[in-house]
Order: structure tokens, then C-alpha cells, then sequence
């Protein structure tokens, strides 16, 4: 894929080469990033921001990420549970489901026991629909998004039939302020159009226990997601979108 330019939006160049930005612009970008860190001038390059001036350990913007991410993790949780409970996959739900590539069926329960649950976290972009044209289109950023699922427990069905199976999945995408819900797995599922059909529905909320583990391994995630050294900043390398946020921070302040 093409680079993107944080300045001015155009393909095919960076914020630090943009044509559009004056010369005055830039020198006070290198100069701004350069005296950062623990020596003056330094020239060691973070792995998570690209930046100069200090590394990953101390990257102030991994820290504020990471903040972020954590912060989010409770009305994360809420959310995706709310939406099992308001597509009728609430603790009660019961549903038959057809393994399509072995042939076998089986009913499943919803029981709401809490290892019957996860989540996941990651930085993505979502989709969103512009107001006016009704167009889809793609965020720009990737954003702290998790991803949490809920299982079911086999009441009856065909022996070789899994004990337990997924029921589905709910993407919580969080931009600043912002939550959007990525429910392209859960609606199908709900619409009865994943090889499953429903016997009971239930808006049964969950029992804490769920949420509360739910939200220990989402910590956990987070944890291990900003530890992997393969994961970098989504603004990796532009100086100018560094810039700018520092900015709003002093703003703020």
C-alpha cells in the first residue's frame, strides 16, 4: 500500500517530505523531535513511534497509548455483552448448530459460565457509513479494538458434535471519545444465517463473573500487545501527526 501523507492527506509521500508544508515547517519538525530524550541530539529511533531522541521502554506515546487502550476496556466489555443480550444470545439462549464441513448437529446452550467467554485486543481500522452519500468506507486509523466472543455448551446432538462451540463475536472499536460496535459476526448468527438455528432466545444479561474475567484477560491482551516488539504505532514514523498531538496535549493543559 501506498504511504499516506499525515499533512495534507495525499498519496505517495509522508508529512516529512509533503510539498505542501513550508520549509519553515519542517526544520521546526526535525528540530522539535531531535532534542527529545535522554541526550541532547541523540539519534537512537524508537521501534513503536519512529521517532528520535528516545526507545521503546521510555516512548511516551506507547505509555499514552496503552492508557488509552486500558481505559477502554470496561465500556468495552459492557458493550459487546449488551449486544449477545440484545441479538437474543443472552445466558438461556439455545440454539442448534450444523457443522457444515463434517456434517454433524448438535444444541447448544448459552450458560453464561465465565470460561465460556473471551476477548481479544488489537489496533484496527472499522467501517463506518458516511451520513450524506451512505457510502462505506474505511477509518483512516487503526484503533484499540477488541474482539470478545462467548461459547455454548452441547445439550444434546450427535456424540462426535463438539462439547462446546463459539456462539459468535462482537468487534468494540474505540476512537478517543468515540465507540463504534463491529457486529458482522454477530448479526448473521442472529439472523440465523451461519448454519445455526434458534430454539430459545434470551436477553438474559451475564453474571458478573463474565464480565470480571473478561475484563482481567482484556488487561492481559493489552499487556502482551504493547510487550510484542512487532507492533508499532499506526502513525509510525510522521513527525508532523506527533507534532500536532503534542500540541492538543498543551492545549488541554
Amino acid at each position: 500500500m501506498s504511504v499516506r501523507c499525515g499533512y495534507c492527506g495525499k498519496w505517495g509521500h509522508n508529512a516529512r517530505t509533503c510539498p505542501e508544508r513550508s520549509e519553515e515547517s519542517k526544520k521546526f519538525s526535525e528540530s522539535y523531535y531531535k532534542k527529545a530524550g535522554r541526550k541532547k541530539g541523540s539519534s537512537t529511533m524508537c521501534s513503536y513511534c519512529g521517532l528520535l531522541g528516545h526507545n521503546r521502554r521510555t516512548c511516551p506515546h506507547l505509555k499514552r497509548r496503552k492508557q488509552e487502550a486500558l481505559k477502554t476496556i470496561e465500556g468495552s466489555i459492557s458493550r459487546a455483552l449488551l449486544e449477545f443480550q440484545c441479538h437474543g444470545a443472552g445466558v438461556g439462549a439455545l440454539f442448534e448448530s450444523k457443522l457444515f464441513w463434517r456434517e454433524l448437529t448438535g444444541s447448544y446452550m448459552v450458560t453464561g459460565e465465565a470460561f465460556e467467554s473471551g476477548v481479544t485486543y488489537q489496533e484496527e481500522r472499522y467501517r463506518q457509513m458516511e451520513p450524506t452519500s451512505g457510502e462505506i468506507s474505511w477509518s483512516r486509523h487503526d484503533v484499540p479494538t477488541f474482539r470478545v466472543w462467548i461459547g455454548a455448551k452441547k445439550m444434546f446432538g450427535e456424540e462426535e458434535a463438539p462439547i462446546r462451540c463459539e456462539v459468535s463475536k462482537v468487534f468494540v472499536y474505540n476512537e478517543g471519545e468515540r465507540q463504534f460496535v463491529g457486529l458482522h459476526h454477530l448479526r448473521p448468527f442472529a439472523e440465523e444465517d451461519c448454519n445455526n438455528k434458534w430454539l430459545v432466545k434470551s436477553s438474559t444479561h451475564f453474571p458478573d463473573a463474565v464480565a470480571a474475567r473478561l475484563r482481567d484477560i482484556a488487561v492481559r491482551e493489552v499487556n502482551d500487545y504493547y510487550r510484542n516488539k512487532e507492533n508499532k504505532h499506526p502513525e509510525f514514523g510522521d513527525d508532523w501527526w506527533f507534532e500536532h498531538q503534542e500540541e492538543l496535549q498543551r492545549d488541554r493543559s
